[in-house]
């Protein structure tokens, strides 16, 4: 990761630098980065010391709510889903599925607990360690086909395995992986150049090949959307490697046997069960189109709407835009635009303000290509509503969010 800019301020007036309540939220935010890839049940703990330190913070003033422009479009997301429940076709149950947001309390403690961009850096590197250690794991998943942790096997694909790092399931692997490989990509082609680029390049390939071994397809896909992104609208040498990225991932496609099975299964998209699973989403929600059917209702509603078909599941319809559109319908899918549309408006607005040799432009690379990586793998897979998954989108928004912050506060 490189240095902040020396013409950077260490605290641009929102939490101050010292205290024990603000180094209390900013461990627990540092300890959440470390134990995303490796445990829930720790990271939400670390979330609870950073809130706690926040909330100590707070009450005796010695921290300041710091407002962004995503804090009126998640409380009206909020409000919108709080109207579902009450149009719901069956409101006990979604009112009581309702807790399962409350992973979005996440954004702000972490926006609120990242003072500078010095912490965000040491946040994201403290994330990419561990992300990369657990990578490492997976690899070692593909050819041995064991979880460790939960002393089991693996799903076998030809002569490999499906890897599933730390977690219980290959999908919600590749979802985390999905971010933390694009975050690797972006700050490794954000700057081609400085001390810690043999760091930075170590760290990618180490991303890169977890992400191969989770065998998500949607994953791969949402990761070369964000290649993609960057091919048409980057410059130089990141817009070449780039599409030397996706070189090599059709390359590697063509080449091994597992992954050109894996993708082989692409060509029957007409008669794939998570087809049918979208076309009995929008069947649901062509009869609740305004505020939708409630939360929890597509598992409920599925036997009056299916297609008919195969499924292997049928909890969720396994696209994040029409899980909204389902239980909340447009007001949901509008309020959750919304916040994206606020968010890409301050990085962009930042982003603007940079010279192109500013340290902080690698970050703002990032806050552009992992949403979009994110937003375009959550088509086939439900990643907002995977705890797992939805914790960490949410804490890099967050640290995303603090670069811009602390860039237009300098600048204003």
């Amino acid at each position: 990761m490189t240095k902040p800019s020396a013409s950077a301020p260490a605290d641009p007036g929102g939490i101050r630098a010292s205290g024990p309540w603000a180094r209390l939220a900013l461990w627990g935010t540092f300890a959440f980065a470390a134990f995303s890839p490796l445990s829930i049940a720790a990271s939400q703990i670390c979330w609870g010391i950073a809130c706690f330190g926040l909330l100590g913070g707070l009450l005796t003033r010695r921290i300041r709510y710091r407002p962004t422009p995503l804090d009126l479009p998640l409380v009206l997301f909020v409000v919108a889903e709080a109207v579902s429940i009450v149009f719901s076709v069956h409101p006990g149950r979604s009112l009581r599925v309702w807790d399962g947001d409350w992973i979005l309390i996440f954004f702000p403690v972490f926006a609120q607990s990242l003072r500078s961009v010095r912490d965000v850096r040491r946040a994201l590197s403290i994330l990419l360690i561990s992300s990369s250690l657990t990578a490492a794991y997976a690899i070692w998943q593909v050819a041995a086909g064991r979880d460790l942790i939960r002393a089991r096997g693996l799903e076998p694909l030809g002569d490999w395995f499906i890897a599933t790092g730390a977690f219980g399931h290959h999908l919600t692997y590749g979802g985390h992986i999905l971010i933390t490989a694009t975050l690797a990509f972006a700050l490794l082609l954000g700057r081609l150049r400085g001390g810690d680029l043999p760091w930075r390049i170590a760290t990618f390939v180490l991303q890169a090949s977890g992400l191969v071994a989770s065998f998500a397809r949607t994953a791969w896909i949402g990761f070369l959307a964000g290649a993609a992104a960057l091919a048409v609208f980057g410059r130089g040498w990141a817009r070449r490697m780039a599409v030397a990225a996706i070189g090599f991932a059709a390359a590697a496609a063509f080449l091994l046997p597992a992954i050109r099975h894996r993708l082989g299964d692409l060509a029957a998209y007409g008669d794939d069960p998570r087809v049918r699973l979208w076309h009995t989403a929008l069947r649901i929600w062509r009869d609740h189109p305004i505020v939708g059917a409630g939360l929890g209702s597509y598992k409920t509603l599925f036997p009056t709407y299916k297609v008919p078909g195969e499924y292997m599941a049928h909890g969720h319809p396994h696209n994040d835009a029409l899980n909204i559109l389902v239980h909340s319908g447009i007001l949901g899918l509008a309020a959750f635009a919304f916040i994206f549309v606020r968010y890409f408006r301050m990085i962009g607005g930042a982003r603007a303000r940079l010279v192109a040799e500013d340290p902080r432009r690698p970050l703002l690379l990032a806050a552009i290509l992992v949403p979009i990586a994110f937003f375009v793998g959550g088509l086939g897979q439900c990643f907002l509503t995977d705890e797992e998954v939805g914790m960490l989108f949410w804490f890099v928004v967050a640290a995303f969010v603090a670069t811009a912050r602390e860039v237009l506060d300098a600048r204003a």
